[in-house]
Order: structure tokens, then sequence, then C-alpha cells
């Protein structure tokens, strides 16, 4: 299960409603971006250098920066197209905020995305709010617009995941035992419960686990509980003890113990390292 990478940043470059005409033809202009293209109305063909799709209402077209693409109308409805483009970044934060910024080269969505009845009324309809709220030069806009898509980035992946041709029976198993996980983190949580709450064998749960995260259930659950823990050592005074408890960890031994399993350090080492840097 492919996630939008931690820390995104973005930049909104553009947002338009693009209304063509019969037998339109164009190439897309800005290829350093990245661009998604909600199909509204009409139908088309778009060509890559190695593809041909027939466009048509209710499709999502995903243009990573460097793709190239022509796109033409037929003689009929032609095409009607809610364009987005964006530059997108990821940020390596520290408590010293002096985090680096990376361009993010490709989204995990494939380029052509066709959801079904439901999932594409409602993203529709969140393109919409999107095209229609947008006002460049507007802080305030800015601010509604990005959260709007992170919305969007966040239901375009859950539709890729259901369409995902690996998607077996267990997979909505599997997302609501990873969000209580997720949830839950501060329990001692064991495996075999979640198979008993589940009416499933632990194997089974390890094996979904595997099959869509390609990690064992107790590793996600340890990276969860990890990255609290990074978060409360670098910005609150909690005491070791106190940061074991908040996060899952039986005593402060295991939590010291799997915190340098996964950061090479010590919890202590960390709180020091930064709090110099400060």
């Amino acid at each position: 299960m492919e996630e939008i990478p931690q820390n995104l940043v973005m930049d909104i470059h553009w947002i338009h409603d693009k209304i063509t005409f019969p037998h339109w033809k164009d190439i897309r202009q800005n290829r350093h971006v990245h661009s998604l293209y909600w199909i509204q109305e009409g139908e088309g063909v778009f060509r890559t250098d190695t593809e041909e799709h027939t466009v048509s209402p209710d499709m999502l077209f995903y243009l990573r920066p460097g793709l190239s693409m022509e796109m033409s109308s037929g003689g009929g409805e032609p095409l009607r197209i809610t364009m987005i483009l964006l530059s997108l970044y990821t940020l390596s934060p520290s408590a010293d905020n002096q985090g680096r910024v990376e361009p993010l080269h490709a989204l995990p969505l494939p380029f052509r995305l066709k959801p079904g009845r439901e999932p594409g009324r409602q993203l529709g309809q969140l393109f919409h709010r999107i095209a229609d709220g947008w006002v460049p030069g507007s802080p305030g806009s800015q601010l509604q617009t990005q959260a709007l898509l992170y919305q969007l980035l966040h239901e375009l992946l859950q539709v890729r995941a259901i369409d995902h041709p690996d998607r077996g029976q267990g997979y909505e198993l599997f997302v609501r035992m990873k969000e209580e996980l997720e949830r839950r983190y501060s329990e001692p949580l064991q495996i075999h419960e979640l198979a008993v709450r589940y009416g499933i064998s632990p194997s089974y749960v390890r094996s979904l686990f595997q099959q869509y995260l390609h990690k064992s259930p107790k590793g996600y659950l340890s990276e969860i509980r990890y990255e609290h823990a990074k978060k409360q050592l670098l910005y609150t005074r909690l005491t070791l003890k106190e940061i074991a408890a908040a996060c899952g960890y039986s005593d402060e031994f295991h939590f010291s113990k799997a915190f340098k399993q996964l950061s090479g350090q010590p919890p202590s080492a960390m709180r020091f390292r930064e709090s110099r840097k400060g």
C-alpha cells in the first residue's frame, strides 16, 4: 500500500477550468510541474510517447514532471478539464528548523485512474470546490486550497488502493486493523488481540500486513511508537519514563532498546544532540 510521502510541501502554480472546442488539439506546455487533470465533460484522446488513452468524463490523469503529452478533442462534445499544476517537495524537519527541502519527482499515482461511480462523484465535487475557491494572490484562499489539495491527494490514494489489481478480499480488514494500530499505539496491543477482535488467525493478520504494507504488524506498530516518541523527545521536557508510558512501551528499558534499534542511537543521545543545536 503506497502512501504520500511524509512532510509533503506544495506550491500551487495554476488551477484552471479549461473548456475546449470540437477538434481541439494541444500539447502539455508545463512539463516541469506535477499536473492533475480531471475530465468533467466530453471525449478525446491523450497520447504520450508510449501510450494512447481514450478520454471520457470522470477520469483522472496524473502527469509527473517531465512527461510529454498530446491532447485532442473529437468532433462531438469537446473536453472540459479541471487542471491543477503543482510543485511538490519533501521536507526533512529538525528541532532547530534547519530541515532540508527536496523536490518530489513523482507521486505514487498511476497515469490514468477511473474511479467507480460514487468515488468519482466525490472526487468531481472536490475538484469543483478547489477550482471554484482558488483566488491567485489571496493568502486565505491559498491556505484553504492547499488544505483541499492535501485531502484530494489522500482521496486519490484511497481510490488507487481500492482499484489496485493486487487488492484482495482482506484489504478492508487490513485498513481497519492498520487504523486501529495508529489510534491505539499508546496501549499495550498484542497481535493475537487483533486477530481475536476481527475473527481471524494471527498468521492471517501478519499475512495481510505483509501483502499491503510489506512489513509485519509489530514492525509497523514499532515505527508509529518511534515517531511519536521522537517528537516528544524533541518538543517536550517529559522524562524518558514518561515518554515510554505515553508511547506504549512497557518500561524505560524497552523504550530505549527499541528506539536505538530504529534510530541507531539511544533516546537520551538524540535529545542531547538536538538540545546542543538549539
